[in-house]
């Protein structure tokens, strides 16, 4: 095998392990914490705080995280913060209100630096005939791993209606191991190479304290263009839907009780099927772009922005479904009220 595609593929196998266990813990964390409430009333972490904690974190460190891989290249970067990933589970079995908000910040400035890392390094490891299959291989890897968490979530949730300490301790013991393995995978990343095979990642290497005011003034001047401040809406919806069904769906069913007497199960269908909605709907990107690229004709494919336009719609359809078919206080704990129409199982696994 090629030495670069070699790469990408331990780079995709590390990744899909690290994050087996944190979108499944990111679907997840609302429904456990609650539980873990129930059993010890003194503990008042939230998960919808620490998922607000790791997003605003990580967009404040995306700013610095260049400078910091340009310090310590990109390699021990994206296990420095997979390091972060396997920290995170720590309050899930001690649990302690100031070490979920701690870690929560931790992963936050973890994931700065692993996806910025992972950007750099699937970079340096293609050219321009490779990156589309490089892009390839990493993102199907990666997906994967929704779905590998998820159908572990539904097997120990099978005919339990509760997330008790003991199954708790099992699930995040799990994803421990797992995420560590993942890391130990990262940690075994081998220098990023040109196409002649040469180690080319040192060259990055600089001192930080040259880079963060450059990087900073760069980035700046990059956001203040129109076409980024057009795409900044965009990108504010894009957040908005990710943390919708990303931890928020998910929490909501788990919480109704009128759908069922174990609608904790629920959690690990609903994450499968947001990662089958998830790698149908970038094939279907991918073919259809690939189609609007090859053809002359305007009529004969469809443009990104048609794309676009037909997945918001959909998005809108699936909330206004959401809307009518969960009750209003669902997002925060178990509740028997009802919806404006009865909830249905249909619809639950339609909208992901």
């Amino acid at each position: 095998m090629d030495k670069r595609l070699m790469n990408i593929s331990i780079l995709g196998l590390g990744f899909m392990f690290v994050f087996t266990s944190f979108l499944t813990v990111s679907n997840i964390e609302k429904a456990v914490l609650k539980s873990i409430e129930k059993d010890d009333p003194s503990f008042t972490g939230d998960g919808y705080t620490s998922l607000c904690i790791i997003y605003g974190v990580f967009a404040l460190c995306n700013w610095l995280a260049p400078a910091i891989i340009g310090a310590i290249g990109s390699r021990k970067s994206i296990y420095l913060g997979s390091i972060c990933y396997v920290l995170f589970l720590t309050p899930f079995l001690w649990p302690s209100n100031i070490l979920l908000y701690t870690t929560s910040t931790l992963l936050g400035f973890g994931a700065s630096i692993i996806w910025t890392g992972q950007g750099t390094y699937l970079t340096m490891n293609s050219d321009s005939s490779t990156i589309s299959r490089n892009s390839g291989i990493f993102w199907a890897m990666s997906k994967i791993s929704i779905c590998i968490g998820n159908i572990f979530m539904i097997l120990v949730l099978r005919d339990k209606t509760e997330l008790n300490e003991s199954t708790r301790t099992l699930v995040f013991t799990v994803l421990a191991v797992v995420c560590g393995f993942g890391t130990l995978i990262l940690m075994v990343l081998r220098p990023s190479m040109d196409a002649d095979g040469k180690e080319n990642e040192v060259n990055l290497q600089k001192p930080i304290s040259l880079i963060p005011k450059q990087e900073l003034k760069d980035s700046m001047r990059l956001l203040m263009t129109k076409d980024m401040l057009l795409l900044s809406t965009l990108f504010l919806y894009t957040g908005l839907h990710v943390s919708l069904y990303s931890g928020v769906y998910s929490s909501c069913i788990a919480f109704t009780k009128s759908i069922g007497t174990n609608t904790k199960q629920l959690l690990g269908y609903t994450g499968i099927l947001v990662g089958v909605g998830e790698v149908t709907g970038g094939l279907l990107c991918s073919v259809l772009g690939k189609k609007s690229e090859r053809s002359n004709s305007k009529f004969s494919g469809l443009s990104r922005s048609t794309v676009i336009i037909i997945s918001f719609f959909i998005n809108i359809i699936a909330y206004g479904l959401i809307f009518v078919n969960l009750p209003n206080d669902s997002l925060f704990g178990d509740t028997n009220s009802k919806s404006i129409m009865k909830s249905k199982y249909g619809i639950l696994f339609l909208n992901p």
